[in-house]
């Protein structure tokens, strides 16, 4: 039927430290590319990169080119 008294639950398992440790490092991989996705989205808008920069284009071509 069941107990009169309530038994307190089982405390929760912990997780391997390992597993801790890569999720860890996996969140910090993903924060950093999105990161950097940010500071790009943003030069582009700038116009600081881009197919239409005035600046640092391939062979040569700059701001005078």
């Amino acid at each position: 039927m069941g107990s009169i008294f309530k038994p307190s639950p089982p405390p929760a398992p912990k997780a391997d430290p390992a597993i801790a440790e890569a999720r860890a490092a996996e969140e910090r991989r993903a924060a950093d590319l999105k990161r950097q996705q940010e500071t790009y989205s943003k030069k582009v808008a700038k116009g600081v990169i881009g197919s239409r920069s005035l600046f640092g284009q391939a062979g040569g071509r700059g701001f005078f080119g």
